[in-house]
């Protein structure tokens, strides 16, 4: 893997934390399962090369039946878990964050698969900067540092980051 490659994947990856992370927040207040929600789809490349199609990056796990399997999840959670919401709130963060990692994808030059393993076909969506590119991920970012800035979802951040006392 090159230079190059690897920045670009860790952009993709923390893009999708943090827009999880800012939706979980917002909707749910729930920031650090929005962000490891946001980059569940992408568990995909853990995958053996080996096994091949469906089981590729941007294959099974960017899916419609992914998706759906995750919402049954999702609602089982919601229905049958804690009463007094705190569960049912985090799988709602879970079904949001996931979708947010669809909706990037989609919107870049390889889409995503939405029948797959019933279809190999990637649906891309034609436009003029996508999802992966410098100014939508960007926008991306600010965007959901915005959000983030606006709950208290930073500040849990910065209580655990301990603080160097310099000069002392």
């Amino acid at each position: 893997m090159t230079l190059v490659t690897a920045a670009f994947l860790a952009t993709a990856f923390a893009t999708h934390a943090l827009v999880g992370a800012a939706l979980g927040a917002i909707l749910f207040d729930r920031p650090g399962v929005g962000a490891v929600a946001g980059l569940v789809a992408d568990v995909d490349f853990l995958f053996p090369a080996a096994l091949g199609w469906p089981f590729v990056h941007r294959g099974i796990t960017h899916s419609l039946p992914a998706l759906l399997a995750l919402a049954a999840v999702a609602v089982g959670v919601w229905y049958a878990v804690d009463a007094c919401g705190s569960h049912r709130a985090a799988g709602a963060a879970v079904a949001v964050a996931y979708c947010s990692h669809l909706l990037i994808d989609v919107t870049t030059p390889k889409g995503i698969p939405p029948l797959s393993p019933l279809s190999d076909r990637i649906v891309g969506v034609a436009l003029p900067t996508t999802g992966h590119s410098p100014v939508p991920t960007l926008l991306l970012w600010v965007g959901s540092l915005w959000v983030l800035s606006r709950t208290d979802a930073l500040d849990s951040v910065a209580r655990r980051v301990p603080s160097s006392r310099i000069g002392e």
